[in-house]
């Protein structure tokens, strides 16, 4: 049971992690921007723009590897401490990638002023998916420990 569920909670964490990577990608926008970078032009703004978000960018990519490796892994060896260990950093990682992201577009948008867009529509989601893939990444966590507390017995 423990394996089972272990697979199917990584692959949830796995395919959150890739629609929060795509929704990531695929934001960007054309608007007035001059209360957001003091021009009178109209700009492309992209999350390459802002480095907290190629931070998150980051940290999905390292999700998406771990879990891919890890799912890998526990399906020729089974469950080991690497999972346990693994987890709870991919978790930390996952987390802040997430909660730097939020809290950097709330910030700026109410800084600048900025009526809620389709841009910052998009990273509040992508960093929700963020946060879940996390929340799942938790329940492999725990259900490692459990698993390897029952070999061990």
């Amino acid at each position: 049971m423990g394996k089972s569920v272990i697979l199917v909670v990584r692959l949830v964490a796995f395919v959150c992690l890739v629609g929060s990577l795509i929704i990531l990608l695929t934001s960007s926008q054309y608007s007035d921007n001059e209360r957001l970078f003091y021009t009178d032009e109209q700009l492309e703004t992209k999350f390459t723009d802002f480095r907290v978000y190629v931070y998150m960018l980051v940290s999905i990519g390292v999700g998406i590897a771990y879990n891919l490796f890890q799912t890998i892994l526990s399906l020729s060896i089974g469950v080991s401490l690497l999972d346990l260990f693994g987890d709870m950093i991919i978790a930390n990682i996952l987390v802040s990638g997430a909660a730097a992201t939020y809290g950097y577009t709330l910030e700026l948008s109410r800084v600048a002023d900025l009526e809620p867009t389709s841009f910052f529509n998009k990273i509040f989601v992508s960093a929700g998916l963020s946060l879940l893939a996390s929340l799942f990444t938790l329940i492999s966590l725990l259900s490692c420990h459990v698993a390897l507390k029952a070999t061990a017995n």
